[in-house]
């Protein structure tokens, strides 16, 4: 794949000056990542006054693939593609941190090791209805906690708990902090010193006292608001003074809830560099895309960019209510089969195991966050709304989007009403968005509520 060439004002992004804090917010289509990697290789070009070693980093491993896959051809000695997970753990691994195997948590230990710190921590107090909380909600407290860079419970009692729009009291809040204490004792005794949430406060508490000259000279960090707060803000410190880090984010496409904006993460900007107009999606699945980001629920912040409609023309996205969910899967394969000839095409699913399913028979490629390769000809592909992220497709095909699947009732259950449905409407927004010029959407029973369903946004059809 040929490195697309920047346009309009894009180019002014890739070359801004080598030195000091730049943000850039953008819309979906916009050419974040394009300008992510025309910049990151711009500052590793030795020919580049101020240039240097540079990092472009990322959430998943997905979409590093799909990076490396973006840069062929164009690759350069002094860049390294990797994601935040590989850079935490090659760094401390540099601080004799990581000598033991397996010292990090996984997310089954991980889910494994909450619930017995909650069962652990009830047997404290009189039996109540908030020990009965799925472990999910649990889990994701904990990680909002560290991805914020909280150090003491105090710092947590008196945070806003921006993102969380189930409340919290006092009283709870200690009783999640003995939780949080409980399950680091648990993980110590099982042999391990970290999990993935919690790896960046580490990494900071050693980049303020390693006198070492920086591995980096520049970051460039792509898909930024899905990094949480610490994390950014261990990257802006993992550059020396002379150096710079580049920040690339769509708020509307904040998947995991942290909710923080870049100004709380060390990041020091005179102007944000801002893009509304959408080079990937035709007009239509666009509309649908501002449609769903405009609803109540999809939730507000001051960084989102409000997005313009394209003019590339392409058809109506397509509505199909299927009779039963094995009609659904008959409806996707046939229209894979069809448009998998001429270009790439997407089966995106919530789960894995629902992406499988959709897939059951043809030949498709499984697009997953620890893959290592992209290959883009085309063919058909699988993933799902998280791992699609960053990614492009001539066509999308989403099953499964009735409301009883969207949102997933134990995404429900893990997080209440009002959080699953803000979440779980910027999934959607996700997988919607990675369309070029076609979409297609199935359900059975009624199509999920958090679709939007002004006159004239689809083509509905019967199978």
């Amino acid at each position: 794949m040929t490195l697309p060439t920047p346009v309009g004002r894009q180019p002014h992004v890739a070359y801004l000056p080598p030195k000091g804090h730049q943000v850039v917010l953008g819309t979906a289509g916009t050419g974040k990542t394009v300008m992510a990697m025309w910049r990151a290789l711009y500052l590793s070009d030795p020919g580049v006054a101020g240039s240097g070693k540079t990092l472009l980093v990322t959430y998943n491993n997905a979409l590093v693939a799909y990076l490396k896959h973006l840069s062929n051809g164009k690759s350069s000695p002094n860049l390294d593609i990797w994601a935040y997970g590989k850079f935490a753990r090659g760094y401390l691994n540099s601080r004799g941190m990581m000598g033991k195997w397996n010292v990090i948590a996984d997310a089954g230990q991980r889910r494994s090791l909450v619930d017995s710190a909650v069962r652990e921590v009830s047997k404290r107090y009189k039996p109540h209805t908030f020990f009965k909380r799925e472990t999910g909600w649990f889990q994701d407290e904990l990680s909002w906690i560290t991805g914020m860079g909280i150090r003491a419970e105090d710092e947590y009692l008196s945070a806003e708990r921006r993102g969380r729009r189930t409340p919290l009291t006092a009283d709870f809040r200690k009783i999640v902090w003995n939780i949080l204490e409980v399950y680091r004792e648990l993980r110590a005794k099982n042999g391990q010193d970290y999990d993935w949430g919690d790896i960046a406060m580490t990494v900071r508490d050693h980049l303020s006292i390693d006198s070492r000259p920086r591995l980096y000279k520049h970051i460039v960090i792509d898909e930024g608001q899905d990094l949480a707060p610490e994390e950014i803000r261990s990257l802006v410190e993992a550059v020396p003074d002379d150096g710079s880090v580049t920040f690339f984010g769509d708020y509307a496409q904040q998947i995991y809830g942290q909710a923080m904006s870049w100004r709380s993460c060390g990041l020091q900007v005179r102007q944000v560099e801002t893009f509304r107009d959408n080079y990937r999606n035709s007009t239509a699945i666009a509309n649908v895309a501002i449609e769903l980001s405009s609803q109540s629920f999809f939730g507000k912040t001051d960084d989102l960019v409000p997005p313009v409609a394209p003019t590339a023309t392409g058809p109506k996205p397509t509505l199909v209510k299927c009779a039963t969910p094995q009609q659904e899967i008959e409806v996707v394969q046939a229209a894979a089969k069809r448009l998998g000839t001429l270009g790439t095409v997407a089966i995106v699913a919530h789960t894995w195991a629902d992406a499988d399913r959709a897939c059951a028979g043809i030949t498709s490629v499984r697009l997953k966050d620890n893959d290592n390769v992209w290959g883009a000809a085309p063919g058909v592909y699988r993933t799902t709304y998280h791992s699609a992220k960053g990614l492009e497709f001539d066509a999308v095909l989403m099953p499964f989007c009735g409301a009883d699947k969207i949102p997933l009732p134990e995404v429900v259950d893990s997080l209440g009403e009002d959080d699953a449905a803000e979440r779980e409407a910027k999934l959607l927004y996700v997988a919607i968005t990675r369309a070029k010029s076609e979409l297609l959407i199935t359900y059975t029973g009624d199509v999920t509520p958090l679709l939007p369903n002004s006159p004239g946004l689809f083509a509905e059809v019967a199978p």
